[in-house]
């Protein structure tokens, strides 16, 4: 088995290898190559790597592709005599490019906004779009994998929530294949990524909240993850505590309810409404998802407590909840719609140049409605 070795992408590397043997003579015009499962064998890499290295080659008219038999070696001469045609083909592919989005949720109202919003990017760019979703990181890689095998030329990913980072994700980052996280990023790893400033959200509701004339806030948050926004609310949230000088009382925290609650609505309103009971202290409660806003105001209509005059409540992002009014909720609004079309050009720039990383990071700002 022959290895790759030095600091260039593995798929730059074997691509170069690829294309010394065509220009020695050791594959002459029509010999086909090793296939894509011989390749992987051969150098010790993923199949995402080979399709890589030759979908350069391809693009260098250096190889063809037939499908169904395989790929081969091209006739430098007839190579140069469709060069025109092959120009104004690929110039209209630019048009046509083909990415895929991967998402955890489709029926929550911030992913619906996140997915229309890429959509009409995409209408807008002439890029056709191909959507799976994922709930765990298990499907998250099948997904990842279905989406290669259709050929795609980038991926947004909306990342799952997990303890560890997704090893399809940084399978992706090692081959060099384009990619935009999307309202997520990873900690102490550079990819590029489209997301809002949760620690300026956590840190301006809090700020809000106290401005109220609250003192005892309570947090209510979901999953701990290598991924998540919650953790960066959070240290907003205790930027701020600590700034106005808020005694720091863990009892008023409820985080890591998904852990033990995934999925079952009931389990995560009891423990949410047993939480509130056990903490009458509270004068205000600032939610870091729509669902757990909805929780907290359910468990407050049990409980006997009134909102906002007993108990205000502050979501992060829209609970799709209204009344005679409109909107019920006070919330943390995030550019839903700004990062969707964010997510898409970076992708593109990205796909153009696949050195590229970069993070658009996004202000929020705050809604103000009858729950505060």
């Amino acid at each position: 088995m022959t290895q790759p070795t030095g600091n260039q992408p593995l798929y730059l590397q074997i691509r170069a290898m690829l294309k010394e043997k065509i220009e020695r003579g050791e594959l002459q015009p029509g010999d086909q190559i090793p296939t894509e499962a011989e390749l992987v064998q051969q150098y010790g890499v993923s199949r995402i790597t080979i399709k890589n290295a030759i979908k350069l080659l391809v693009e260098e008219d250096l190889v063809y592709r037939i499908a169904g038999k395989g790929t081969f070696v091209a006739d430098p001469a007839e190579a140069a005599a469709a060069a025109p045609i092959k120009a104004v083909s690929r110039q209209q592919a630019a048009h046509k490019r083909k990415i895929g989005f991967l998402s955890p949720f489709t029926n929550d109202e911030f992913s619906m906004q996140l997915l229309q919003s890429i959509e009409e990017a995409c209408k807008e760019q002439n890029v056709i779009l191909i959507v799976r979703t994922a709930t765990t990181q298990s499907e998250e890689r099948d997904g990842i994998n279905f989406l290669l095998e259709a050929d795609v030329d980038g991926l947004l990913i909306f990342p799952v929530d997990g303890e560890a980072y997704s090893d399809a994700i940084l399978g992706l980052k090692s081959t060099g294949f384009p990619f935009v996280l999307v309202d997520r990023y990873l900690p102490g790893i550079k990819t590029n990524a489209v997301y809002s400033d949760n620690y300026q959200g956590g840190y301006l509701g809090t700020e809000y909240l106290i401005q109220k004339g609250h003192k005892r806030i309570g947090i209510v948050s979901g999953t701990r993850s290598k991924t998540s926004s919650s953790e960066d609310r959070f240290s907003g949230y205790l930027g701020m505590a600590g700034q106005a000088g808020l005694k720091i009382e863990p009892a008023h925290w409820l985080t890591r309810t998904d852990e033990i609650t995934y999925m079952d609505t009931e389990a995560s309103q009891r423990i949410v409404t047993e939480w509130l009971q056990s903490q009458p202290e509270l004068t205000a409660v600032f939610a870091f998802s729509c669902g757990m806003a909805v929780y907290v105001a359910r468990a407050a209509s049990e409980l006997g407590r009134k909102v906002p005059e007993e108990l205000a409540i502050l979501s992060y992002d829209n609970p799709p909840v209204h009344d005679l009014h409109g909107r019920y909720f006070s919330c943390i609004e995030q550019q839903v719609d700004k990062m969707g079309e964010e997510a898409l050009s970076l992708l593109l720039s990205a796909i153009d140049e696949p050195s590229l990383t970069r993070e658009v990071v996004l202000p929020v700002s705050i809604r103000e409605r009858r729950t505060t």
